[in-house]
């Protein structure tokens, strides 16, 4: 997998490889690290990886792009290369000095244990506790062909039987994706449904992503559903437990609100939402 360096000095900067990205006026710096990433990702048909140091407080993490623009972040286990082995340091950087041994191969539970308490504080923040998910509704009435499908997954979502739900809607996404393109509202549909039924079976970063990249497409083309959209990432972003992905989400959820707020399409309630988030995210920096 193609990795590459990804530096965020300060708001407005970034460098990839060394190579100084340009941000547009009054755009997100993270939001043009993404789109960049996905460039990079589709010109080589396959996700990458990138090695991210941001801000001034020299955050690092891992970060891995699909060219359908999806994200997450990868824990160190997850990052080997073809061959099996951690791969070496990214472009550009020199290799880091082999650690002193540690003195004993157990993991240590401080760091756990002080996310933990960083995203309890955060949610105490907030005026009001996470509402639930919602389902996603259809913008528009759906082909027969592709509302029958739709209904099959909705019955077996119906029944319990939530691993062959989301194994049909990620199907049925994958198949609206090569026929229409990952912007086409059905492809959308299917995702937003995909990131619902990640959220059921509670895998909540799975949710995040996908609900994002929804809502991301949505705000891009000023989509009447994006309020909506960035709502529902919202409510799966609140059960985040990974204080750092938290952070990094967030304040994607934050730059999309205040995008709708530029051209005046930040309804009261968006506004509420928004400053429970806020809140959220300046508690989680600060303990992380």
């Amino acid at each position: 997998m193609t990795h590459f360096a990804v530096r965020i000095p300060g708001e407005g900067l970034a460098e990839i490889n060394g190579e100084l990205l340009a941000v547009e006026k009054d755009g997100s710096v993270h939001e043009a690290v993404l789109d960049r990433l996905q460039r990079h990702a589709q010109e080589r048909g396959a996700a990458v990886e990138a090695t991210v140091n941001d801000g001034p407080a020299g955050a690092h993490f891992v970060l891995q792009v699909a060219p359908d623009g999806s994200s997450r972040l990868l824990d160190p286990a997850e990052r080997t290369d073809t061959t099996g082995h951690a791969p070496g340091p990214p472009p550009g950087h020199a290799p880091e000095p082999p650690p002193a041994p540690a003195p004993a191969p157990a993991p240590a539970p401080a760091p756990v244990s002080a996310v933990a308490a960083a995203v309890a504080r955060a949610r105490a923040a907030a005026t009001a506790p996470p509402g639930p998910v919602p389902p996603p509704q259809p913008s528009r009435p759906l082909a027969p062909e592709l509302a029958d499908r739709v209904a099959h997954i909705n019955a077996l979502t119906a029944a319990g039987r939530i691993e062959e739900a989301s194994a049909e809607a990620t199907a049925l996404r994958e198949a609206l994706t090569r026929s229409a393109g990952t912007e086409h509202p059905n492809a959308l549909e299917a995702r937003a449904m995909e990131a619902y039924l990640a959220h059921l079976r509670g895998d909540h970063r799975e949710a995040t992503v996908l609900a994002l990249s929804v809502a991301r497409i949505l705000c891009g083309a000023a989509d009447p559903g994006a309020p909506a959209a960035i709502a529902r990432a919202a409510a799966a972003w609140q059960r985040l437990e990974d204080g750092r992905a938290a952070v990094i989400h967030g304040s994607e959820l934050l730059h999309m609100w205040n995008r709708l707020r530029g051209v005046g399409r930040l309804a009261p309630a968006d506004e509420r939402l928004a400053r429970r988030v806020r809140a959220q995210v300046e508690s989680l920096s600060a303990c992380v």
